[in-house]
């Protein structure tokens, strides 16, 4: 447990209600407020609802929704037609402890497979806790996106979901945060999987015997899915947040990027390699250096003259050969600057 939970009350649940595909209670805590990290919030609400045959949504949200909660337009998620609980694959019940308070735990078959009894929930308006029992060698997957082994280490590892730019650090957190793992039961050989829905910066904890989320904001807005098969339950994840995009036949193909080439003719000499070595080569990607300065939309006038950008993407297209030319999201402010300026005239 972590020093926030080992001091703050939990909650206790009340006003408690049913319906076919459903569940709701109020949380109130259990004590006097901790406030470790920040001003803990008296009262939640709880919504259980079986939205399809195999998934089960969980939110435990401040009752005021001062919280912040990623728009519907952002990621739209698939609400599903709700389903009657006495035909779902997943049973949701939950208890009360005198120490830890309120939990819940979610089952398939008779196995739990998401299970906060025993834990104390911490919800603050900057920090969240939430902490699942697992088997102490759990087969748990994803998690992303960190450079790491494939099945996660059960045994002491915080796992950081936070976006940065950093070159590849083993074990580390780099380009992307998805909060969903899938985990590989021992006794049942069965899958199923967990997604937290929410955007803040967050820690995943793995010990021996328990999975704990520690974020920095917003709601526990959390998904569970029943599998059983690793295919399910990636199934059931991208029917919820969206299936892939579908790329272009070329993007499938050996593309060649790198950060450092130093000019237009070095990239060239790269491309003409592949040629040279009888390596088929769909798309050559150009990293910040082709810029001026690396503002977007320009170009170094005496590395990667415009010129000269015109007859490589002229050549590439010639052989069938794409060009990407990287864009990073950061607009300098500068009012000599055309885009910068651009961009405010119309904001």
């Amino acid at each position: 447990a972590s020093g926030a939970s080992k001091r703050c009350p939990g909650y206790i649940a009340t006003h408690i209600s049913e319906t076919d595909d459903g569940f709701a209670a109020s949380l109130k805590l259990n004590g006097q407020p901790c406030n470790k990290y920040g001003q803990d919030i008296a009262s939640l609400t709880l919504s259980v609802r079986f939205d399809t045959s195999d998934r089960l949504h969980v939110h435990i949200s401040d009752t005021e929704k001062t919280q912040y909660q990623i728009p519907q337009w952002i990621v739209p998620l698939d609400k599903g037609l709700g389903v009657d609980k006495r035909h779902h694959s997943l049973e949701f019940t939950h208890a009360h402890n005198e120490t830890s308070g309120f939990g819940f735990k979610v089952q398939r078959d008779g196995e739990a497979i998401f299970d906060t009894t025993g834990h104390v929930l911490v919800f603050e308006d900057q920090y969240l806790e939430l902490t699942s029992n697992v088997a102490a060698d759990a087969n748990i997957y994803g998690l992303g996106e960190s450079p790491n082994w494939f099945r996660r280490n059960p045994d002491n590892t915080t796992i950081t979901l936070w976006n940065r730019d950093v070159a590849d650090p083993f074990g580390e957190n780099v380009y992307g945060s998805h909060a969903v793992y899938m985990e590989l039961q021992s006794k049942s050989a069965k899958f199923h999987g967990c997604y937290l829905h929410n955007s803040h910066g967050m820690d995943v904890v793995l010990a021996p015997g328990t999975v704990q989320y520690r974020v920095l904001g917003g709601t526990l807005d959390l998904y569970i899915f029943g599998g059983p098969t690793a295919l399910d339950v990636i199934d059931q994840y991208t029917q919820l947040v969206g299936r892939p995009a579908c790329i272009p036949y070329w993007a499938l193909g050996f593309h060649n990027c790198r950060y450092g080439y130093t000019s237009v003719d070095e990239v060239n000499q790269v491309i003409a390699n592949y040629s040279r070595a009888r390596i088929p080569l769909e798309a050559a990607w150009t990293d910040i250096e082709y810029m001026d300065k690396t503002r977007d939309f320009t170009f170094d006038a005496v590395n990667y003259p415009v010129s000269e950008m015109k007859k490589q993407l002229d050549a590439l297209h010639a052989r069938g050969q794409k060009m990407v030319l990287i864009t990073d999201p950061a607009i300098h402010v500068d009012d000599a600057y055309g885009t910068f300026v651009r961009g405010r005239d119309q904001d």
